[in-house]
């Protein structure tokens, strides 16, 4: 028995330009960061959705993130 092999043929990669600041990247670095903390405390109960999005809120103020979290799909993480 002989197994077939199909060529995979890619599309070149398009170049994208960002003005993505250092301090851009660290902000969202950090934002992304402190979601994960919140969200630990989350799953284990020590702080309720309300604090969670309470803290949420401050985070992105302090933090501007890039990417906001409700553009992500966090479906298939575990925490």
């Amino acid at each position: 028995m002989t197994k077939q092999v199909k060529t995979v043929i890619h599309q070149p990669l398009i170049p994208v330009k960002s003005n993505v600041t250092q301090q851009q990247l660290l902000d969202e670095i950090h934002y992304q960061q402190s979601r994960q903390i919140i969200t630990k405390l989350l799953n284990k109960g020590l702080i309720s959705e309300n604090e969670f999005k309470q803290i949420d809120q401050l985070n992105q103020q302090s933090f501007p993130p890039l990417i906001k979290p409700e553009n992500v799909d966090t479906s298939a993480t575990q925490s």
